[in-house]
């Protein structure tokens, strides 16, 4: 994608910070809308890739090895700078609620439960953050270790107005991003997103959204809430499919709320078996284009998932070049 995106969202959210609760604190930096890729041995670019490794049933496959990966970069196969097992790398992870007035009864109920539930699971070293949005994005929890506050903050959420639900993605990637700067400890970064319905508010078209998402390297899992209809069980919406295949997460539809717990389940059982894998492209060109990945292991009976790319790195700017002789 190669449209004027800085621009755009800058002109559509001039209007946006008031729509944010603490609005201080609390601002999406239209400044920079690419993250800043990892460095590697003396300022090499370094893509980092989580891979998630599944048998036929579905259950996380331990033991490989890097040996074990292919991984192509536009189809030329790359060789592994860095390797690391799951149980080394903690996570932060941000919950979206979508406390929107058609949440309201049994499914935020629900939300609220299978919410502290997964909290409840997690490592003492993960990091959490609530955030819950509507017609604005309320930050309920800002990420951090204390596990008991946040679930707390689940039970501060009611429903009410409408769904600003492609704002509150950028927000908690930014948010993200903030924190990756400010730490020198690896983490997973996570975003899990639970809403029942399409998106009615965001001034922000879906695209750029995505494309923010896809620069930053945060996997994003999304539950939809999807109440069957005559009897035939509906599909995730296509922007929440779209958002986690990009990403290397996973997009899940839920027609019956007493699986939610379960689902949380799962996704924390995957994030905790995912492989950290790395590597410097041998395309060194930083042209800023779209690079498509894909990861193959030697057996068949294995399925593997991770983002589909990455952008790579843009030319310095001559302004930048000349201020740095």
């Amino acid at each position: 994608m190669t449209r004027p995106l800085l621009a755009g969202i800058a002109f559509c959210l001039l209007g946006l910070s008031v729509l944010y609760a603490q609005s201080a604190d609390y601002t999406i930096d239209t400044q920079d809308a690419a993250a800043p890729q990892p460095q590697f041995k003396g300022g090499v670019d370094l893509v980092a890739l989580d891979v998630c490794v599944k048998n036929h049933d579905g259950n996380p496959t331990a033991g490989l090895k890097p040996e074990d990966f292919l991984i192509l970069e536009n189809e030329v196969p790359q060789r592994i700078a860095m390797f690391s097992t799951a149980d080394r790398v903690p996570l932060a992870v941000v919950f979206l609620v979508d406390n929107s007035r058609s949440m309201f009864g049994e499914s935020l109920d629900h939300a609220r439960v299978a919410g502290a539930k997964f909290i409840d699971i997690l490592r003492p070293d993960d990091l959490v953050e609530i955030m819950s949005f509507n017609d604005r994005v309320n930050l309920r929890y800002e990420l951090g270790a204390d596990h008991e506050r946040a679930k707390q903050s689940l039970n501060d959420i009611s429903a009410t107005g409408g769904t600003r639900l492609y704002e509150a993605v950028l927000v908690a990637v930014r948010d993200l991003e903030r924190a990756q700067r400010r730490r020198t400890t690896e983490y997973r970064n996570v975003i899990i997103v639970l809403s029942d319905g399409e998106d009615t508010h965001s001034r922000l078209p879906f695209d750029d959204v995505l494309e923010d998402v896809r620069r930053s390297g945060v996997l994003v899992y999304t539950i939809s809430l999807r109440p069957k209809h005559h009897h035939q069980a509906a599909a995730p919406l296509w922007q929440m499919s779209l958002l986690a295949f990009d990403t290397g997460g996973r997009a899940v539809a839920i027609h019956d709320l007493a699986g939610l717990v379960r689902t949380y389940e799962d996704i924390n059982t995957e994030l905790v078996s995912l492989y950290r894998v790395g590597y410097v492209p041998s395309n060194t060109v930083r042209d800023g284009s779209w690079r498509t990945i894909s990861i193959r292991v030697p057996s068949a009976t294995l399925v593997v998932r991770a983002r589909s790319g990455y952008y790579a790195p843009r030319p310095a700017s001559p302004i930048a070049h000349q201020s740095r002789r």
